[in-house]
C-alpha cells in the first residue's frame, strides 16, 4: 500500500470527518465525469462519544462498510487534519530518493515524535526565495504509526482495502484544482464542516497548511440566522487573517493576491468578508465538483476531501 503521496489511481476516496463518512468513487476517464457510488452516515453516539474517530476504529469501519453496502474499489483514505502533519524541508542537494533516506535522522526537530514512532513520506516541490525564483525543497507528511497500523487493521477487517493513505490537507487542495493551476501563486480557503483549512500553493505545490479550529457544520445544521452566520463568517475571517499573516511571516517571498474559497460554510458574503479583512485583492468562490467536470447532487455539505481523494 503506498502512504501518503502516490499518483492518480482510480479507487474510492472516503473521508472521516466531523463525526461522519462520506464515500465517492468516480468513473474512470478524462474529466471524471460522473460519480459511480456515493454514500454518507453520521456515526451514532454509541459508536463514537465525541466526533473523534480514534475512539473506536473497528466500530467506525464496521459502520462504513454496513451503511454504504459494501465497497468493491480500493480506497484512498484521508487522514483527519488532526492526525497527520505537514512540513516544508529544505534539504540541499539531495534527490527525492536521497532525502527520504536522510530525513530520518531529521524525524524529531520537525515533528513531535521519534522516527520509529511515525510513518513519513516526501514529496519535492518548487518553493519561493525571491521574485520569480524558486528552489527544490521537499513536502513531508507524517502521522504516528501506532495509529496507521490501528487503522489499516481495522479497515481490512471489515471487507475494506486500502489503496492509500493521504493527509486531508492534500486532499482538499487537490479538489480545489491545484493540479490545474489557477495561479502560480494562490491560497486556498476551506471553510468546513468541523474544521477548516488554509493553503498556499506556490505553481500548484502547497507550501503552507494552516488547520483552523473552526468550521460551520453546529451552526448550518441548526438552520442559523443571517445574524449568526454573519457572526460565524466575522470570527472565521478573523482566523483566516491571523492564519495568514503567519504564513506569509515563514514565507516572505510570497506574495499572493487571489484566494479560492470553497466548502461547506463558503458563501458570497463570506467571500466578501475575508476581502475585506484580509490584504488579498479578490476572494473567488468555488464549486469543486463542477470545477471538475463532475455532476453530482448530494444532501448536505462536506464532499470536498472524499472528492480529493477520489481525485488522487
Amino acid at each position: 500500500m503506498a502512504l501518503l503521496f502516490k499518483k492518480k489511481n482510480l479507487s474510492a476516496g472516503l473521508s472521516l470527518e466531523s463525526g461522519a463518512f462520506r464515500l465517492l468513487t468516480l468513473s474512470d476517464g478524462e474529466g471524471y465525469g460522473s460519480v459511480l457510488k456515493s454514500a454518507c452516515g453520521r456515526f451514532p453516539k454509541e459508536i463514537l462519544r465525541s466526533d473523534d474517530i480514534c475512539e473506536n476504529f473497528d466500530a467506525v469501519f464496521k459502520f462504513v462498510a454496513e451503511e454504504s453496502g459494501g465497497i468493491s474499489a480500493p480506497v484512498n483514505l484521508g487522514l483527519p487534519v488532526t492526525e497527520s502533519l505537514l512540513r516544508v524541508v529544505d534539504m540541499p542537494g539531495l534527490s527525492l530518493a536521497e532525502a527520504k533516506q536522510a530525513f530520518k535522522f531529521e524525524v524529531e526537530n520537525y515533528f513531535p515524535f521519534s522516527e520509529s514512532d511515525c510513518v513519513y513520506d516526501l514529496a519535492e516541490i518548487d518553493y519561493p526565495v525571491g521574485e520569480n525564483v524558486s528552489e527544490k525543497r521537499f513536502l513531508v507528511a507524517a502521522a504516528r504509526k501506532v495509529l496507521l497500523e490501528n487503522i489499516t487493521r481495522a479497515a481490512a477487517s471489515h471487507g475494506i482495502r486500502l489503496a492509500s493513505l493521504e493527509p486531508s490537507q492534500i486532499a482538499l487542495e487537490r479538489a480545489a484544482g491545484a493540479e490545474r493551476g489557477f495561479d502560480d501563486a494562490c491560497v486556498y480557503i476551506y471553510a468546513g464542516v468541523g474544521r477548516s483549512v488554509i493553503i498556499l500553493s506556490w505553481k500548484g505545490c502547497g507550501i503552507f497548511y494552516g488547520n483552523i479550529v473552526s468550521g460551520f457544520g453546529e451552526i448550518m445544521e441548526r438552520g442559523a440566522n443571517d445574524d449568526e452566520y454573519a457572526a460565524m463568517a466575522a470570527s472565521f475571517s478573523r482566523d483566516v487573517r491571523s492564519s495568514l499573516q503567519f504564513a506569509m511571516s515563514r514565507s516572505r517571498a510570497f506574495t499572493v493576491k487571489t484566494a479560492y474559497l470553497f466548502g461547506f460554510g463558503a458563501s458570497r458574503q463570506l467571500s466578501d468578508m475575508l476581502a475585506e479583512s484580509t490584504s488579498l485583492e479578490n476572494v473567488t468562490l468555488i464549486d469543486v465538483m463542477k470545477l471538475h467536470g463532475i455532476c453530482f447532487e448530494a444532501d448536505g455539505g462536506g464532499w470536498e476531501t472524499a472528492l480529493g481523494l477520489a481525485l488522487r
